[in-house]
């Protein structure tokens, strides 16, 4: 098992809302697709988030239709047998959230990473149920999920609200992924059915795709406050949790404005409630 971190960054790295990154983090960046930053927040900003956090993965948010899911399960698995809880958009649902100190931080470094082009394309909540060896994201690629555009760089930050470990189901990259020159295969989650015949993105938002016996996993854990970002190509995921506690995250993804301007034209806002003709707009 390989694991990653990056010791040299931390607090000191914060002037206010702005969190520094250096040249050589930028370059592995671009180069591995992925990058881990310790003590983005502290705990007393992650601490405000917390009581939002709480809200919509308990579901106390009305109206949010497929926007409060099981990422692990097909739409329509009843709330008590959740094990991987998603709320999406929170910002949305609830404006009064929007431009909260996740969002001021992750911005100055988005735009360290894309020379001040990024803006943030969408949001949203996960959370691993204790005990729930289930609750796995499958490996996949970002870009997999979206419509075709122009442009397609993206950088997508997890902050961990609580410790991320191994064992309760941390973030798992393959490095070198990101140089593929060709995507992927995407097909629909099968949930143990052994087919995927008839099953389509109206019956669960989660792709999977075909594992390479090249790929090698390493895993990316850190501490509450702490973060990861990946970019929009490396293969990714993570597995269940197999601790008495919950693992929860907050994701927020930065894409170019124009980028986000061609999503929403074909109706694309990254809400599990959108009416998208996938055939037409998918890769």
């Amino acid at each position: 098992m390989k694991i990653i971190t990056n010791p040299s960054s931390g607090a000191h790295r914060r002037n206010g809302d702005f969190y520094r990154i250096t040249a050589e983090e930028i370059r592995r960046y671009k180069e591995d697709g992925y990058l881990v930053l310790h003590d983005v927040l502290t705990d007393e900003e992650v601490a405000t988030i917390d009581p939002w956090f709480e809200h919509f993965i308990s579901g106390s948010e009305p109206g949010m239709g497929r926007d409060f899911c099981d990422m692990s399960q097909p739409y329509g698995t009843p709330v008590e047998e959740f094990k991987l809880v998603n709320a999406m958009l929170p910002g949305t649902y609830r404006p009064e959230f929007a431009g909260n100190i996740f969002f001021r931080v992750a911005q100055g470094i988005a735009d360290q990473l894309y020379e001040g082009s990024a803006r943030m394309d969408y949001e949203q909540f996960l959370a691993k149920k204790p005990n729930k060896a289930g609750a796995e994201f499958a490996m996949h690629q970002d870009l997999g999920y979206w419509p075709k555009t122009k442009n397609t760089w993206t950088a997508t930050f997890s902050l961990a609200m609580n410790d991320a470990t191994v064992e309760n189901g941390c973030l798992q990259v393959v490095p070198g992924t990101n140089k593929e020159p060709e995507l992927r295969a995407h097909r629909p989650k099968d949930y143990g059915h052994g087919e995927t015949e008839g099953i389509s993105r109206d019956d669960s938002h989660t792709l999977v795709i075909e594992s390479k016996p090249t790929d090698e996993v390493v895993y990316l854990p850190v501490k509450r406050g702490s973060i990861t970002i990946h970019d929009e190509r490396i293969v990714h995921g993570s597995g269940g949790n197999m601790t008495d506690g919950w693992r929860k995250t907050y994701v927020m993804a930065f894409r170019d404005a124009e980028t986000i301007a061609e999503e929403r034209a074909m109706g694309f806002t990254h809400s599990h409630n959108d009416t998208v003709d996938w055939e037409k707009i998918i890769r």
